[in-house]
Order: structure tokens, then sequence, then C-alpha cells
């Protein structure tokens, strides 16, 4: 988690303890699109994925029905 400017943003380390998986499988998923890319918010000359909560509720859902489809 980061603060900028008073304002909380979960980074990949966060969504991968929600998901109890590793951050480099959070970035497989997205980069097989079994979950949507983050939203980004810029922060000086860097532009950083975060992960809002109401993202990754979407997201695990997402990845629950692609473990259901794997296991059928």
């Amino acid at each position: 988690m980061i603060i900028i400017k008073g304002k909380t943003y979960y980074t990949i380390s966060d969504a991968a303890k929600t998901f109890g998986v590793s951050a480099k499988t959070i970035r497989s998923y997205i980069g097989r699109d079994i979950i949507p890319q983050p939203p980004e918010v810029r922060y000086g000359l860097r532009l950083l994925r975060h992960f809002p909560l109401d993202y990754m509720e979407k997201a695990k859902k997402l990845l629950e029905e692609y473990r259901c489809k794997k296991m059928s």
C-alpha cells in the first residue's frame, strides 16, 4: 500500500495477498487476460498500476470463474 497526497493505493503485493498468490502470478493473470488491467495513477513521472478494492472484488470473481472452468 502506498499513500499519495493522502489517498491510499493498493499495490500488486496487496493484490497478491488478497488472492493468495505471488505478484508474478498476478502479472501472469493480467497478461493472459484472466483478470483485466488495473487502473493507473500518475505519480510524478511514474505511471503506477493500483488495485482498488472494487477492482480486486471483480478480479477475484473472474479468477474464481476461470478456476471453475479449468476444473471442469
